[in-house]
């Protein structure tokens, strides 16, 4: 690979749902990329020809693939892939053969590449990619998807794991929170689907305010209120010990922020602490 090449030819390998997705993607802005899937000969040859190539598959896969390819490395050809918990040292078998070699991460959900494409299509969906690596492959990997419309950021490989947990917590979890939200919802008597389509709205609004104010700032709900009385009625009602735990562990971390405000009293956070901590109201 030339350095400063302005239209590097791509080679993504890995057919799955995040390698079409980007496959397609860059084909829509005019860029010269290709698709492999699973044929070794089609594989090595994408090593050898290509000035960048994008290793898209499952996270186990990706070292030993990298060390079966190692062999095709042309000089100074940037190959990276697209995990969110591994780092570009995974692929060590390529640096050491004389390949550039990087990791990034789209940071944004691929449940099928028409998903994806709706959502990236138009290059102002504002998404996020995390890279680490070499200077060269970092640099032009910053280029590459910069032209997809993402805004690239600069990562530590040892602080790769961490970040990963981070975006689980973001997406994952908050995609469990809600299920545990609308169990409640239904044994409350409501319809999950109704209420789901209800809430929309709520968790939207709640996003936009994180956004504009940050997280403690942003806080709302009886803790950030004081209102211990609400607390515990919503302790006793919870039906369910695991909701109950969960109601708990929350509950506690919201009083830390909002202690860090510092709008409530003393004895206000002390009674909110109590009430968490026993996981029942008082008599």
């Amino acid at each position: 690979m030339t350095r400063g090449v302005t239209n590097p030819s791509v080679s993504i390998i890995g057919a799955g749902k995040v390698g079409r997705s980007l496959h397609q993607l860059m084909h829509l802005i005019g860029m010269d990329a290709s698709l492999t899937g699973r044929d070794p000969s089609a594989q090595s040859n994408a090593m050898r020809t290509a000035d960048v190539v994008l290793l898209t598959v499952p996270d186990g896969k990706i070292q030993p693939l990298a060390e079966a390819l190692a062999s095709e490395c042309q000089g100074d050809t940037v190959v990276a892939h697209c995990s969110g918990a591994l780092s570009s040292h995974c692929l060590t078998a390529i640096q050491q053969a004389g390949g550039r070699t990087a990791s990034i991460h789209p940071l944004n959900t691929f449940p099928s590449v028409d998903a994806a494409l709706a959502r990236f299509n138009s290059l102002t969906h504002q998404s996020h990619a995390f890279v680490e690596g070499d200077p060269v492959a970092v640099d032009l990997l910053t280029v590459l998807f910069s032209r997809l419309g993402f805004e690239v950021s600069h990562l530590n490989a040892e602080s790769k794991v961490l970040y990963h947990a981070a975006c689980v917590f973001a997406c994952n979890y908050l995609t469990v929170l809600l299920d545990v939200s609308v169990e409640m919802a239904e044994q409350a008597g409501l319809s999950g689907d109704t209420f789901l389509t209800a809430i929309k709205p709520l968790v939207t609004a709640t996003l936009e305010n994180l956004h504009q104010f940050g997280t403690v700032a942003g806080l709302s709900g009886p803790i950030a209120r004081g209102d211990a009385t609400t607390v515990g009625a919503h302790l006793d009602a919870l039906p369910d010990v695991d909701q109950r735990l969960l109601y708990q562990a929350l509950g506690q971390r919201a009083v830390s922020m909002a202690e860090q405000r510092g709008e409530l009293s003393e004895a206000s956070l002390k009674e909110l602490k109590t009430l968490l901590t026993e996981g029942k109201s008082r008599p």
